[in-house]
């Protein structure tokens, strides 16, 4: 069998990472940033990002706000940590592989196509769950179609309510979504049409993906969305009172993804009921607080849960976003002063609030999302390369991702392999900035 030369090894690899791009149709829809020497091994491949304060205005008359009696306020500045800890990869046979001689050939490789579009399907895959299952927004039925004008458009108004750009903004929903709304709403966009013209190897090779645009909004129709599972708690309450915090005990991140959460206690029922992670629900009396007009909206506040819980007797501690941060109207002091310019919440809920789930129990669903892509940040970070056999890394073109291409002969068995792995990971950086919608 002939040898792989250096040149036939670089033709490969770039025509894999250009079919791998041109199919990762979920790379519009949040931030991209690579890392390098400050995400190393040391910190875990974790980074921490700091989280801009907000301030408490003032308004007086005839004269400036004496300050004598309150001082000036505290400055509180949060932070996120973001991570890479995932590495997505495929493989193809070595007999494939020598094959690929010419740009002709590296573009007809059925084995080279495969092994792209299914590291792209993939990756897009785990994208589209974690950015659309990361809000605490989440409007309509769950598991209904997104069929009318409406049910995207309420998305919209919920993101705006919560302070989001117009800019940057994607929908994504799936095909059943597509053929309820009918062709009179969803319109082709111009800028479709050059997505053919790219001159990059593996052009002509591409997955259905941004195909028109819905109450203003590019949307994409996919058939990846991943489903989420309710737990199977029942009637459920919020186990004592006074379980709202203060803004600058939240403040700090944890863990990746945890800015601005808290634990709650919980009564779900008298056994080892669960709740799983990504669930939403509302507590009775507990309303939206705008904390740019210092005023309640006038729908519930919408939680989230992070992570997979087991109660014990009915009881069960879990971590939630937003954090139950209460204004106050009159400060009389400067935690006073940054709880009201951070607040969540119109008010505290009571020692035996009902709390009403967003999906029925033990039921599987899939919701929809519209949301602003800085409100996913995916890390990524070069692979090392290999001690033994013979390894590549190339970087797309469009992302700040590499993928590394590794030859391997294993001399007992006389297999030869080749693979290619991508490390990257998303992380939150404001849960806000998306909002899940379901059909009326």
């Amino acid at each position: 069998m002939a040898d792989v030369t250096v040149d036939q090894a670089k033709l490969v690899l770039n025509a894999f990472a250009a079919i791998f791009q041109n199919n990762l149709t979920a790379a519009e829809l949040v931030t991209w940033r690579k890392f390098d020497n400050e995400m190393n091994d040391r910190n875990g491949l974790t980074v921490v990002e700091q989280v801009t304060p907000r301030y408490l205005v003032t308004h007086s008359q005839d004269g400036v706000f004496n300050l004598s009696s309150t001082g000036v306020q505290d400055t509180v500045f949060g932070s996120e940590q973001y991570k890479v800890r995932h590495v997505f990869g495929s493989s193809m046979g070595w007999g494939d592989f020598v094959k690929i001689r010419d740009i002709g050939a590296a573009r007809e490789s059925e084995a080279l196509k495969s092994a792209a579009l299914n590291l792209a399907e993939q990756i897009d895959a785990y994208l589209l769950s974690y950015a659309v299952n990361a809000s605490n927004n989440w409007l309509g039925t769950p598991g209904n179609a997104v069929s009318v004008y409406d049910d995207v458009a309420s998305g919209y108004t919920r993101l705006k309510e919560e302070g989001v750009e117009d800019t940057d903004l994607r929908a994504v929903l799936t095909y059943g979504d597509k053929q309820a709304l009918g062709s009179e709403v969803v319109k082709q966009t111009a800028s479709d049409a050059g997505n053919a013209s790219l001159a990059s190897l593996g052009s002509g090779v591409y997955r259905s993906g941004w195909e028109g645009s819905i109450a203003g909004i590019p949307t994409l129709f996919t058939q990846q969305l991943g489903p989420i599972t309710a737990g199977s708690h029942g009637s459920s309450a919020v186990a004592g009172a006074s379980q709202n915090v203060d803004y600058k005990d939240v403040a700090i991140s944890p863990a990746p993804g945890q800015y601005m959460t808290q634990l709650l206690d919980i009564d779900i029922g008298n056994g080892t009921e669960t709740i799983k992670d990504g669930e939403v629900f509302t507590i009775d009396g507990v309303y939206a607080y705008d904390n740019r007009r210092q005023t309640p909206l006038d729908h519930l506040q919408e939680f989230r849960v992070i992570g997979n819980y087991t109660a014990t007797g009915g009881l069960v501690t879990v971590r939630i976003f937003p954090a139950i941060i209460v204004p106050v109207s009159s400060p009389a002091n400067n935690t006073d002063r940054v709880n009201t310019a951070h607040a969540t919440v119109s008010a505290a809920p009571g020692g035996s609030a009902t709390i009403n789930w967003k999906m029925t129990a033990s039921t599987t669903v899939v919701p929809r999302a519209i949301l602003n892509k800085n409100a996913i940040v995916v890390n990524t970070a070069d692979l090392i390369m290999p001690a033994t056999g013979n390894g590549a890394r190339k970087s797309l073109t469009k992302l700040p991702l590499s993928v590394r291409m590794w030859q391997n002969s294993v001399f007992n068995t006389g297999e030869h392999q080749v693979r290619f792995d991508v490390a990257l990971t998303p992380n939150v950086r404001d849960r806000r900035r998306i909002v899940r919608i379901n059909g009326q």
